[in-house]
């Protein structure tokens, strides 16, 4: 019987036992059953540059938190991108502690060897006996920048400065930064020799002006350089340059040119007239070589011509014997200061055709601008030459003035004279 009541007293007794102890049993169960991963957030993340080229490399960074109660341990950290290669792949496989509310980072070098499109490659965490998984949305889209010429002349005179503007524009999603334009060409001397445009945002575009003087014909390359975060991309465009005369500029015409002398001394007078669109600008007119300028008028000053202006000038020179035409040297400049120089050929004997070279090689002929040369013969206004003389004109006129008096001896006029007045 006391051994019955002592059995029963030893169950009571842990059973008892059991009740006061069972609490706190159960909460290290539930401990442990609590998942590491709830506790854990990704709060931040930065693709740098945000949207890549294909062939490009890419900084992805995560702020990771701890926004539990208690303390999270990170055995290790990985990046897996099946389309994409990651470059530090087990960067990370250290143990990281992080305290309640505690912050760390994790960065991880990608490269975009996949074709454009949106990659979710995986961020994931080793925490022991559990882990947390995270997918980064990653954009890969090769646009380049753009390059476009908006102004440029048809055409190029050698030794001439012209101007090109070009516009840069930004297509993509993303900034680019350190853009740069150079001009390069061979025989092609320009202002600039690089130009600095900077930062251009996505859908914003800069305009770039490049003087250029060419000495040969070419092509002026631009090349334009920027980085897509820390990757440098280049884009050309090539303009071609060939040498045409200029449209817009001066364009100087001898005419009335009127010759008087022999050997000893010429004087010469004339116009001249600036057929072109532009202003000619300090005209110098003299007589070239194998003909010597001589006083009182060796060279003569004329100043600016504006476009349909003219204006007269006298040369005084001499000539070797025998010479048959000297070259008359015609000099001027653009608003650029750019130097021009002409020249004609006057034919001392006899009226004809006067012929023009300018500075870039191109020469033309004009075979109906007459030199007239005074002296010597019954009508001197005419040249020397009788093809020169106005027989059809003066025949004309002889004709008018023998029908007039016959007309008056006959009293036609007085009878014509009576009828207008009745």
């Amino acid at each position: 019987m006391n051994i019955h009541r002592t059995v029963s007293m030893i169950i009571v007794a842990l059973g008892v036992l059991g009740l006061l102890i069972s609490p706190s049993l159960a909460a290290t169960i539930d401990s442990g059953s609590t998942s590491t991963s709830n506790q854990v957030a990704v709060t931040t993340v930065n693709v740098d540059p945000a949207v890549l080229m294909r062939g490009d490399t890419g900084i992805v960074t995560l702020t990771v938190k701890n926004t539990g109660t208690q303390m999270v341990s990170i055995k290790g950290a990985d990046f897996y991108a099946k389309e994409l290669t990651t470059l530090n792949y087990q960067t990370y496989a250290t143990t990281v502690n992080l305290g309640p509310g505690d912050s760390t980072e994790f960065a991880f070098t990608i490269r975009a060897d996949a074709p454009d499109g949106i990659y979710y490659p995986r961020f994931y965490l080793n925490m022991g006996t559990d882990s947390y998984r995270y997918y980064v949305p990653v954009k890969v889209e090769s646009t380049t920048i753009d390059v476009s010429v908006i102004d440029r002349p048809d055409s190029y005179t050698k030794g001439v400065k012209d101007t090109i503007t070009l516009v840069i524009g930004n297509p993509r999603e993303s900034t680019l930064s350190g853009v740069t334009v150079t001009p390069q060409g061979v025989g092609i001397e320009t202002t600039q020799t690089k130009v600095f445009i900077g930062d251009l945002e996505p859908g914003k575009s800069a305009q770039v002006v490049i003087e250029a003087t060419p000495s040969q014909e070419g092509d002026l390359n631009f090349l334009v350089e920027y980085r897509n975060g820390i990757n440098k991309h280049i884009e050309s465009i090539a303009i071609p340059v060939t040498f045409a005369g200029d449209k817009l500029a001066a364009q100087l015409f001898i005419n009335s040119i009127e010759i008087s002398g022999s050997t000893g001394g010429y004087s010469l007078s004339a116009d001249v007239t600036n057929a072109g669109l532009s202003d000619a600008r300090s005209i110098v007119v003299t007589a070239g070589s194998p003909a010597q300028a001589i006083d009182p008028n060796p060279v003569y000053i004329i100043g600016s011509l504006e476009p349909d202006d003219f204006s007269s000038f006298d040369l005084t020179f001499t000539a070797p014997p025998g010479s048959a035409s000297v070259p008359l040297l015609i000099q001027y400049k653009d608003a650029d200061g750019n130097t021009f120089e002409q020249t004609y050929t006057v034919n001392l004997r006899s009226a004809g055709t006067i012929s023009q070279n300018s500075s870039n090689g191109s020469a033309a002929s004009y075979p109906n601008t007459v030199v007239r040369r005074n002296g010597g013969g019954l009508f001197p206004g005419f040249g020397s030459g009788i093809g020169q003389i106005p027989f059809l004109e003066l025949g004309l006129i002889s004709v008018a003035a023998i029908v007039l008096v016959v007309a008056w001896r006959k009293g036609v006029l007085g009878k014509i004279k009576t009828r207008i007045r009745k």
